[in-house]
């Protein structure tokens, strides 16, 4: 196979302009799903929700996330897994997939925890309607975590139908056939 292109986000964009960006895509989702849904369903008082009981949400929600990336994986029958690098103290989940996949599996893999928590938090919204303001925040979260993932989709929406993809440490190569 040949590689077709190779995307460093990071390189390309800066990794301070990326955090800017992802931070007002979560601030921005945050006022657009808050204002909404509060004017659509009506709201009783806010009960408090504890600190640590907050931050654990948000972890989950990042695990969760990692997790329904290689769903679709697994459920194709193929290998992924979780790999856990630390970054000083913090430990940072990845995605490693050893061999390439198809460009639709991808693209799959990448959406899938966006429509998956972005439903989960809209349903959630409806049934909780006094936790609307706790909820708008976690979905606002993910969704500015989930900023990287619409632009490597962004990316694989104009590669070739018949390409693969596969990782790397900074990004992805998009491989097609070698023309025989």
């Amino acid at each position: 196979m040949n590689c077709w292109k190779t995307i460093r986000i990071s390189r390309d964009y800066g990794t301070l302009r990326l955090m800017m960006y992802s931070g007002c895509t979560m601030l921005f989702t945050f006022l657009f799903s808050y204002l909404i849904v509060s004017s659509l369903i009506p709201t009783t008082q806010s009960p408090n929700v504890s600190l640590p009981f907050f931050i654990m949400s948000i972890l989950a929600i990042l695990i969760a996330h990692k997790i329904l990336h290689l769903l679709p994986i697994w459920l194709c029958g193929k290998k992924g897994m979780l790999k856990t690098n630390w970054l000083a103290p913090i430990p940072v989940l990845s995605v490693h997939i050893s061999q390439p996949l198809g460009r639709n599996l991808y693209l799959t893999a990448l959406l899938t925890p966006i429509f998956t928590i972005t439903a989960i938090g809209a349903v959630a919204s409806a049934m909780f309607p006094m936790y609307i303001a706790y909820i708008s925040i976690l979905s606002s979260i993910h969704f500015g975590l989930a900023f990287y993932d619409i632009l490597y989709a962004s990316y694989l929406i104009k590669a070739p139908k018949d390409s693969y993809i596969k990782n790397h440490e900074e990004g992805f190569h998009i491989l097609i056939k070698q023309a025989v």
